[in-house]
């Protein structure tokens, strides 16, 4: 019996629930404190559209940015002198050195015989 119930209960609050989303929905009114207004009267069927304001951000954006959509191509950024790149073999070089190092420092913290301080295997 209690399950009947509470489905019954779950069934109500769910139709509730979208009764209010129906309405809120088609009476945009509403929103405006105006929901006892016929809904005939709540928007004409040739109302201007407003602006999209998703554009209006893209246009505020691009203001605070000091360019304009149209405008030509961005300056590149300075690029670095060549001589301070490492080439692919020195990185991996130094990327092992330093691998190693650390697990030499992981070494010395657990022991020599691959114990920890509990003095069992990890």
């Amino acid at each position: 019996m209690k399950r009947v119930l509470a489905s019954f209960a779950g069934l109500v609050g769910i139709a509730a629930l979208g009764r209010w989303l129906a309405r809120r929905t088609h009476r945009p009114a509403a929103a405006t404190g105006t929901a006892t207004a016929p809904a005939e009267t709540t928007v004409p069927a040739t109302a201007p559209a407003e602006p999209d304001p998703a554009e209006e951000l893209r246009r505020r954006l691009a203001e605070a940015r000091g360019t304009d959509s149209e405008s030509g191509p961005r300056p590149e950024p300075e690029a670095q002198p060549a001589a301070a790149e490492e080439t692919l073999e020195e990185r991996r070089a130094r990327v092992h050195a330093k691998a190693r190092a650390a697990i030499d420092a992981m070494g010395d913290e657990m022991g020599d015989d691959g114990t920890g301080a509990g003095g069992t295997a990890q």
